[in-house]
């Protein structure tokens, strides 16, 4: 037997997930994108006081303005109410449990919540590939469909850090 190679590394993490079927038309009017993401330095520069100490302090709160933003624009798109799932995640697609199955090649809209530098909700949307009773649930995997390369870098990010955590956690033992 041929053994397949996959084209993008995937990880098993435990993260925020909603999963919902949309129609075609709901795809057309939606676009990947990220929520809550305030760009680091999306502020206007301050220039430096002579004093070290104010410049540390004002850096220090725009940094806590920053995740608020981010926190309170989450919370407002429902990225906190998102429960906890074990999923297989790569940049190309997902691979998650469900207690009630998915048709194959109907379309999806997923919200995610990756840790990146901050949290970070994502709605992506993927059509769905295979669904196979496992047991007491449904394995289903998707593949992402229209998603813009800066997403794709950021779900690439969080995986390598993903992997470089579980090879720390490996040499500590």
């Amino acid at each position: 037997m041929e053994k397949l190679e996959r084209e993008a590394v995937r990880i098993d993490v435990v993260v925020p997930l909603e999963v919902r079927i949309i129609s075609e038309e709901e795809l057309e009017n939606s676009m990947a994108r990220v929520v809550g993401d305030v760009p680091l330095f999306s502020y206007i520069p301050l220039k430096d006081t002579m004093d070290e100490a104010l410049n540390n302090w004002l850096k220090l709160i725009n940094a806590k303005l920053d995740y608020l933003i981010n926190l309170l624009t989450r919370e407002k798109e429902g990225f906190n109410k998102l429960s906890y799932q074990k999923v297989n995640l790569s940049e190309k697609g997902l691979r998650f449990s469900s207690e009630t199955p998915f048709e194959i090649g109907k379309l999806v809209e997923i919200k995610i919540v990756l840790d990146l530098y901050q949290p970070l909700g994502f709605y992506l949307y993927g059509k769905i590939l295979r669904c196979e009773k496992k047991e007491k649930n449904y394995e289903v995997a998707l593949e992402f469909i229209n998603l813009p390369t800066h997403i794709k870098e950021k779900i690439g990010f969080f995986i390598l850090n993903k992997e470089r955590e579980l090879i720390r956690e490996k040499k500590v033992k």
